[in-house]
């Protein structure tokens, strides 16, 4: 199947609209549309509707669309693999969190200690495509997972576990207990069991004022005191530490949350498994 004709077609699903897409890919509108009906054609099926104003996936072209996803991004692993600048690489995926607030250290120590690897981690990925594609069609080495599912031909292995606290910029929030209504609290769904413990504390149905998936954003907008959320205690520490937030206590048991890396268990002894699980800190079982 053409490299092109795949771009072309991720151009359009992003874009919905055949010119723009064409001058984002720098060529032609003819050149797209030829593009796409190469690819109809090699396929069988329709992919788009479109007539002079919209353009829409077919449902033929939402199925396609994750396969077209996976071989643009099996091409590019396969032109890493096939690179002789490095003797071997290593691909990583998991939450934006995890390597900003955990593991950045150890992936530029890491650099440092193996110049010959290249290293590449993922973090804006559907988890349950991180799992379902990735590991399984081997363009990642490793996913590092919270509240991984089992599966047959998946290993994991615990990283760390993190107690989710509340917090806020307001020495003084301790003292009432904490409104989940209010305008001033920031939701981040941390994953289960977070997301179980959360919704036990409040009505069904419940909807945010304010919601974010950006732990990094979270993060700024706790420290200029405009919200108070939950955050991991590892991200929280040194700032509580420092006085800039403080934990409001609440009076239920907070959860933990356990992060977990997972590959492939036929892969255990590859050296680009090994080489990311040293990454990481732990040794394959």
């Amino acid at each position: 199947m053409d490299q092109s004709h795949l771009e072309a077609f991720m151009a359009v699903c992003q874009t919905l609209n055949f010119t723009t897409a064409a001058k984002h890919l720098h060529i032609s509108q003819s050149a797209v549309t030829a593009r796409i009906r190469a690819l109809e054609r090699t396929v069988g099926k329709r992919l788009f509707d479109r007539d002079n104003r919209t353009v829409s996936l077919t449902r033929s072209g939402i199925a396609f669309l994750p396969y077209a996803e996976r071989m643009l991004q099996l091409i590019e692993e396969s032109k890493l693999s096939l690179s002789e600048q490095y003797r071997e690489h290593i691909v990583l995926s998991g939450p934006g969190s995890v390597w900003h607030y955990r593991y950045l250290n150890r992936i530029l120590e890491f650099r440092d200690k193996h110049p010959h690897v290249a290293v590449k981690f993922l973090s804006y990925i559907d988890p349950g495509y991180m799992i379902r594609d990735l590991l399984l069609d081997g363009s990642v080495s490793l996913a590092v997972k919270l509240d991984p599912p089992d599966h047959p031909s998946i290993s994991k292995q615990l990283l760390f576990e993190d107690e989710i606290i509340l917090v806020s910029a307001d020495g003084t929030a301790a003292l009432s207990e904490p409104n989940f209504s209010s305008p001033t609290y920031c939701h981040i769904d941390w994953g289960n069991p977070f997301t179980e413990w959360f919704a036990s504390l409040v009505e069904p149905g419940f909807i945010p004022a304010l919601q974010t998936d950006h732990s990094s954003t979270m993060l700024t907008m706790l420290l200029s005191n405009s919200v108070f959320g939950f955050l991991p205690k590892s991200i929280a520490d040194p700032y509580l530490q420092s006085y800039k937030l403080y934990q409001v206590p609440l009076s239920v048991e907070s959860p933990i949350i356990k992060g977990y890396a997972c590959y492939l268990t036929e892969k255990r002894e590859q050296s680009h498994v090994r080489l990311a699980l040293e990454l990481l800190g732990v040794d394959a079982y």
